[in-house]
């Protein structure tokens, strides 16, 4: 151990981040900040421990006051876009300090700066339900996730460029939104299709994997540490799981009743799984970390059809869906599966998901509300820039 070629080589792997064992030992690198890192790393395995600890830290800081809707632009959808209504469907962060909301049948993509609450009309699209959401993947590249188009493209938000990344035929209404995985692949949520394409960000490529799902449409994607995929079930009846160390998928026993029952699902730092109720009276938790066990939260009062259209995780330690045809905004604390109702939806049809800004405050994306709104979470804490464009939470 005191030859000069054992030196070398431990100096060697000290210098390059090598974990692999030498002699028997093992180069133990000490840990940045979870902060510090990139968002592309935040959601790979080893550093869920850090993910964890911060969410829980900004949470346990507290609100400074009750939740408030905010208006906070004098214009109107349509005086911004034009034509194109439905407008909107989903919306994300990006590296560039924006939120961007994307097109249902608006003819452009519409950035929105935090820092001023000002909007600007970004790339022009041809609507028509081009695509149903987007993945922010490395580099500040969002994805958009086909729906009734056979293109696939890519956003650059760091010039607000779009360009054809590829071009498969598919049946239309093929797919919702997609997830950004520790393999660096976005694997796209299938609609009706059943094969489950991804695009390869290493490799510059599609592909799809041997296992179809089965059963219907599904909804959402939702990211576990474990690098598994949850696809919640809209028509399906049974949640899907793509292991994506594996590539292969496997189905939930339980069935969560299919009919549009559910719409959208966040991971919370407990380890569950929140299913988001669209026409289901009640929201489900799927415990990740107790053999995937389910757990009824109890029903919602004055329930509606089409309730709500996302959901997003605030600083505060709360999950917040994003209303549709529900009446109110809620909350859920994960730490006490508790619901609270909140102030009223200002219309019906009004958003279709939300995301982040570097305030914590959750930009709506209106669908058929006429009107830019944001929903003030008042959280003490907030999320460093890793956390927030997180692909645990920032997608649709």
């Amino acid at each position: 151990m005191n030859s000069n070629s054992y030196i070398e080589e431990l100096f060697f792997r000290i210098t390059t981040k090598d974990k692999s064992f030498h002699c028997g030992y093992q180069i133990q690198q000490p840990r940045e900040p979870i902060c510090s890192l990139s968002y592309e790393q935040v959601h790979l395995p080893e550093n869920w421990d850090l993910v964890k600890k911060e969410v829980e830290a900004q949470s346990s800081l507290g609100v400074s006051g009750p939740e408030a809707l905010i208006q906070y632009s004098p214009n109107s959808v349509a005086a911004a876009i034009g034509v194109g209504y439905p407008a909107f469907q989903s919306a994300l962060s990006a590296p560039n300090g924006k939120v961007y909301l994307l097109p249902y049948n608006s003819p452009y993509i519409i950035s929105i700066d935090p820092n001023n609450r000002s909007y600007a009309l970004s790339a022009s699209v041809s609507g028509g339900v081009d695509f149903i959401g987007g993945t922010l993947g490395p580099n500040g590249k969002i994805y958009l996730s086909p729906h009734q188009n056979n293109d696939f493209f890519e956003f650059n938000t760091s010039d607000e460029t779009m360009s054809t990344i590829g071009n498969i035929t598919m049946g239309g209404a093929a797919y919702n939104g997609g997830v950004f995985a520790p393999n660096g692949k976005i694997y796209y949520v299938p609609s009706s299709e059943s094969i489950i394409r991804y695009y390869d960000t290493n490799t510059k490529s599609l592909g799809s994997i041997s296992n179809p799902v089965t059963g219907g449409i599904f909804a959402n994607g939702v990211l576990t540490p474990e690098g598994k995929i949850y696809f919640i079930p809209h028509d399906a009846t049974n949640i899907h799981i793509l292991d994506t160390n594996t590539e292969t998928v496997s189905e939930h026993p339980f069935n969560f009743g299919g009919s549009g029952n559910f719409i959208s699902g966040i991971y919370a730092t407990n380890g569950k799984i929140y299913l988001i109720p669209y026409n289901a009276s009640n929201v489900y938790a799927v415990d990740t970390k107790d053999n995937d066990t389910v757990t009824n939260l109890g029903n919602l009062p004055t329930p509606v059809s089409g309730m709500f259209n996302g959901v997003v995780l605030s600083p505060n330690g709360k999950i917040y869906p994003i209303p549709y045809n529900y009446s109110n905004f809620i909350s859920i604390d994960p730490r006490t599966d508790t619901y609270n109702v909140l102030m009223a939806n200002p219309s019906s049809a009004s958003y279709r998901g939300g995301a982040i800004g570097v305030r914590g405050e959750i930009y709506l994306s209106p669908h058929n509300a006429d009107r830019f709104d944001l929903l003030d979470t008042k959280p003490n804490g907030s999320f460093c820039d890793p956390i927030r464009l997180s692909p645990y939470w920032n997608k649709f």
